[in-house]
């Protein structure tokens, strides 16, 4: 009996080192297999009455830290993150240059203001005319180039959303299939340590694209849901629609609103057929899609806005001129009275009143619309952050406006129309609870030689050429204005009117250009600048190096932010991979032992049976 146990138990030692024979060959051979984590066996012996009878294999198991694997798919997500936005911004970097570059464009602002300096020394000279002309030009052409080209970068980022949208469902339906077959081989007592490699392979593909969190369950399944908890996988998949804009604009913008939204979201589908909008949601706060949904909604946006803040300065610097207002008293009321007659849609008329109980000092803005179904308007029109704005309809003419703007304003004040395009502003008089400090209005110039120091040097092109005001009836005027802004095609027709600001002045007068050059380079104006951001006041050219300094900061920022993800996902990595790679010197060392221990087991198989040979011999 003891020399067949031991039979037995060489025969198992046999059948457990030829399996585990096998494991070793399939770690070498897949060592570099992408995602194959390393394979071990576990061997259990079989104790009878107190001995041992035999040795098994009961399961083969994957090396692998399930706590580094997590964080592993964690930084996957934030690295896709980072590279998506450091590989756009560098984009916008190149669009506007490096600052202080010859081509950069501040560098071009520059140019055209040098081209205005030298045309104030020789108002009479065609070359210094044609070349304030033609910098201006190349400005222009410069600025539409780089507004085209942030639309393209917002298109390729909306076409990116669907194409990422598209491989998201993808592999949640590889993982659904995967998870169904592991379970499946669990139950039946299978091994299913393959197949489990492959869907964690899946798995982190996900989490390039959005960031997970993957919890085990029974049967060696996986349930899946994103950074805010919604669940995309637990034995089933969800099922994710997007549907990308054919044709971005700097005036396609998203909106949780779909009615109102012009660009895609990204929808759950219910069990029903419902669509949920999740796009605004911080499940989608990591991974690639994260990152192009806050390129195409924020960072490509608000370098548009600032290059269009850019125009917007440019023509009014140029076109706009102040129509101060005068005083006016009636009996013990005391304000002022302001001519609006020249005023144009988008145009201003501003009020600075004090109030007498907190000495506080407030400023009201009323912007011209000359259609009712552009109000109301809100603060965000104007650039600077102090005021209240309000719209007001100039189409019902100067009493309905006069009207408007006194229900705009209460009772503290009286508002009228005394004569012609005059409107009036009053205090309270007696009440002596608010005091009028001031009224004016900043009107655009419509024409050449309207006055001295203010033209429409700069025009919009995309309705024909048409003036720009900066009007926000309808579609607001300044969106996408760098896209289309450009030079005067009367001036061009007629330099000298680049000097002649009257018919009765002559070729050598200095006044026009002397103007141009100081609103460019003296005249200070109140920009947008970062999005929720306080604005900046500043002359045009030091605006246009400071947005331009900020979005080169911003790709540096960007770089940095990548590199030292990389370094945190190669860390991880590492990590990770010192516990689930395969090691080949390990698995030959192993392999040795292995082949030792399958001859040990095959003497002592050669040497019982030579003992029952001798038995029977007797």
């Amino acid at each position: 009996m003891a020399l067949q146990t031991a039979l037995s138990i060489a025969q198992s030692g046999l059948r457990t080192t030829n399996r585990e024979l096998e494991i070793v060959a399939s770690n070498v051979t897949n060592a570099n297999t992408v995602g194959y984590t390393r394979k071990l066996s576990n061997r259990e012996e079989i104790v009878l009455n107190g001995d041992v009878t035999s040795v098994i294999d009961t399961d083969v198991r994957r090396s692998l830290d399930l706590v580094a694997q997590k964080q592993y798919w964690t930084e996957t997500a934030a690295t896709g993150y980072t590279s998506t936005i450091h590989d756009y911004l560098q984009q916008v970097d190149a669009i506007f240059g490096t600052p202080g570059d010859g081509n950069a464009l501040d560098a071009l602002v520059n140019d055209f203001a040098s081209s205005l300096q030298a045309l104030q020394t020789i108002p009479d000279d065609a070359a210094s005319r044609l070349e304030v002309l033609h910098t201006a030009s190349v400005l222009t052409q410069r600025m539409n180039e780089a507004s085209e080209t942030l639309q393209e970068l917002r298109q390729d980022a909306e076409l990116a959303i669907e194409a990422s949208v598209q491989e998201l469902n993808g592999y949640l339906q590889d993982i659904q299939t995967l998870d169904k077959q592991i379970q499946a081989f669990s139950q039946q007592g299978d091994n299913p340590a393959g197949l489990m490699d492959q869907r964690d392979q899946l798995i982190t593909k996900l989490s390039e694209l959005v960031p997970v969190r993957v919890e085990h369950g029974k049967d060696n399944s996986v349930s899946i849901s994103l950074a805010n908890g919604l669940t995309v996988y637990d034995q089933a998949a969800v099922e994710f629609e997007f549907t990308a804009n054919g044709a971005v604009a700097p005036q396609t913008e998203w909106d949780s609103d779909p009615a109102l939204s012009k660009l895609g979201s990204i929808y759950l589908k219910s069990n029903t057929g419902a669509l949920y909008d999740v796009t605004n949601t911080s499940d989608f706060n990591s991974g690639k899609i994260g990152a192009l949904l806050e390129l195409r909604d924020d960072l490509l946006v608000e370098a548009q806005n600032q290059l269009d803040n850019l125009a917007d300065g440019l023509a009014d610097a140029f076109s706009k001129y102040d129509v101060e207002g005068t005083a006016a008293t009636s009996g013990l009321q005391a304000g002022f009275d302001v001519d609006l007659a020249a005023l144009q849609s988008g145009n201003e008329v501003t009020l600075s009143y004090e109030d007498v109980g907190t000495g506080e000092t407030h400023v009201v803005t009323f912007v011209r619309v000359d259609s009712a179904t552009s109000l109301p308007l809100g603060d965000d029109v104007t650039a600077r952050n102090d005021d209240t704005v309000y719209g007001i309809d100039f189409s019902g003419g100067m009493a309905s406006v006069a009207t408007q703007i006194q229900t705009a304003l209460g009772g503290a004040f009286s508002v009228s129309n005394p004569s012609g395009s005059t409107i009036q502003i009053l205090d309270d008089g007696a009440a002596n609870t608010v005091n009028v400090l001031a009224l004016d209005a900043s009107v655009t110039a419509t024409g050449l030689q309207d006055q001295a120091g203010a033209l429409p040097f700069f025009v919009d092109g995309g309705q024909g050429p048409g003036l720009y005001t900066g009007s926000v009836d309808g579609q607001r005027q300044q969106t996408g204005f760098a896209g289309r802004i450009t030079v005067n095609p009367d001036l061009i027709n007629d330099q000298t009117l680049l000097v002649k600001y009257s018919s009765g002045i002559g070729d050598a007068d200095q006044t026009r250009p002397e103007a141009l050059y100081d609103a460019l380079t003296n005249l200070d104006l109140t920009f947008g600048y970062q999005t929720d951001g306080s604005p900046v006041t500043m002359t045009v050219d030091e605006y246009a190096r400071q947005f331009i300094s900020y979005q080169a900061e911003q790709a540096s920022a960007a770089k940095t932010r990548h590199e030292g993800q990389e370094i945190v996902m190669n860390n991880v990595q590492q990590r990770f991979e010192d516990g689930a790679k395969v090691d080949v010197d390990t698995e030959l060392a192993n392999l040795l032992e292995l082949q030792t221990a399958y001859s040990a087991n095959a003497r002592v198989m050669t040497a019982v049976k030579e003992m029952m040979d001798a038995l029977l011999r007797i």
